[in-house]
């Protein structure tokens, strides 16, 4: 058991470590496609990947499950990145960066709210204060100037808290039953699906020479094999072994990764105050981490079917 524990730890660095590095691609692609444009092609390229790694079809056990999928794509996958690409062209990147990371303190919140098996203890709150302290510090690099603006707040506020209902309702889903692969590949297409209203409006634009362009084409493979369909196959099973709260948490290394990057491959000067905040919300983590806050639900050795 421990084992596949520390495995689940491992697997969510790398997938922190890969969502990290999206804010630089998904910046390059804004320069050529749309938020609405850039969210459909790359989930599009994830779902085509998981259909020709198991062209068959997956039909519906049960209309309460189906209902879940579809939630959990709304949720977790259009409203998440909508929210936080538009909330970027309303509010300052340094708030929208703030809020998002929210996440782990909304899901606790959540969490202890509506499900029996997780709840806030000391340890989290502590942990959430540390990570957001520090989240704070790299965000605005000793530059507090908070410039608010209500419409970008708000999306930046909801894409938090549509991902915290995400985690939960795929925590809360039989893993006994479905394997993580068809979890994903059904919260895709349920995603894909609510997505088809928005191709036919001024938020989507068909243009297929802008594929010719290298950067698109390499940026869109990266967003969608990457950090779309492994990431999300990835994710889901740490949110099974660990919990949607305690993997969620981890969310807050985001900053300092992403910090981390920048430094080596852009030169970026790490300053006192970006690695103060860094190693706060490392304290953040720890103690987010240290203690769980119960039996989690669907935590069994239950063997995954696809």
């Amino acid at each position: 058991m421990r084992k596949n524990i520390m495995i689940s730890y491992f697997l969510a660095l790398l997938v922190i470590f890969i969502w990290s590095v999206t804010f630089v691609s998904t910046k390059i692609l804004l320069d050529h496609l749309s938020p609405t444009e850039i969210l459909f092609y790359r989930y599009m390229i994830a779902y085509i990947l998981f259909f020709a790694a198991s062209p068959k079809i997956i039909w519906p056990l049960s209309l309460r499950d189906e209902a879940k999928f579809a939630l959990a794509g709304f949720l977790g996958v259009t409203l998440y990145f909508l929210c936080e690409n538009f909330a970027l062209s309303f509010s300052t990147a340094s708030n929208v960066s703030l809020l998002v990371a929210t996440a782990p303190m909304l899901t606790g919140l959540v969490s202890h709210f509506m499900t029996k098996n997780e709840r806030i203890t000391v340890n989290f709150i502590y942990g959430c204060v540390f990570g957001l302290a520090g989240v704070f510090l790299i965000v605005f690099n000793g530059h507090f100037v908070l410039k608010l603006n209500p419409v970008g707040d708000m999306l930046a506020i909801m894409a938090a808290l549509s991902f915290a209902f995400y985690s939960i309702i795929i925590r809360d889903l039989n893993r006994a039953v479905y394997s993580a692969v068809v979890i994903t590949r059904k919260t895709f297409f349920y995603s894909l699906l609510s997505l088809i209203p928005l191709l036919f409006t001024p938020l989507f634009e068909w243009d297929p020479g802008v594929f010719m362009i290298k950067e698109v084409f390499g940026n869109l493979i990266f967003l969608g094999v990457f950090a779309s369909a492994l990431c999300f196959l990835l994710w889901n099973k740490v949110i099974w072994e660990l919990g949607a709260v305690k993997a969620n948490n981890l969310i807050y290394l985001t900053p300092p990764i992403a910090m981390l990057s920048a430094s080596v491959v852009l030169h970026e000067r790490i300053t006192l105050f970006a690695a103060a905040g860094g190693l706060l919300i490392l304290l953040g983590v720890y103690l987010s981490q240290k203690r769980v806050p119960g039996p989690e639900k669907g935590s069994g050795t239950a063997e995954e079917t696809e």
